[in-house]
């Protein structure tokens, strides 16, 4: 896996590029950085959390096909809390998902926990520094 960045600006705003050549923005965050950074794009602290977030409902979405869910749709509600330091990782993370369609709650429990707990790489390596917590809803349509 490769990924280039090219600085767009005289702050600290950048383009990444993948292999694939798909690309995004970067920025530190308004007034970060000696007030280099815009607030523009997404921080890198954020792409770590839409990392998780995206990780995860990839694998529950697979977990939930096996299972013979009929999920119509997902939103995900991701929080973190960085401790106070430099560096500042994040040390709490809180994953909500809300589920739409007919899906038994006891199979969401399970797909829900087996998808951030087992199998997201993303999480995985956030459970380093933070403790990652999740929930869910159905909400039937």
């Amino acid at each position: 896996m490769k990924i280039e960045l090219q600085r767009v600006n005289e702050g600290v705003r950048f383009e990444a590029t993948s292999e694939e050549g798909n690309t995004l923005h970067i920025d530190a965050g308004k007034g970060k950085m000696d007030g280099m950074g815009e607030g523009s794009a997404f921080s890198p602290m954020q792409l770590v959390l839409t990392g998780v977030a995206g990780c995860a409902v990839f694998d529950l979405i697979h977990i939930l096909k096996k299972q013979r869910q009929e999920i119509k749709d997902v939103k995900i509600s991701i929080d973190g809390d960085r401790k106070d330091a430099v560096p500042a990782p994040f040390e709490k993370v809180h994953v909500h998902f809300k589920l739409f369609g007919n899906v038994d709650e006891a199979k969401a429990k399970r797909a829900v926990g087996l998808a951030v707990e087992k199998y997201c790489s993303v999480a995985e390596m956030v459970k380093s520094t933070a403790t990652i917590t999740h929930s869910f809803e159905v909400i039937a349509e």
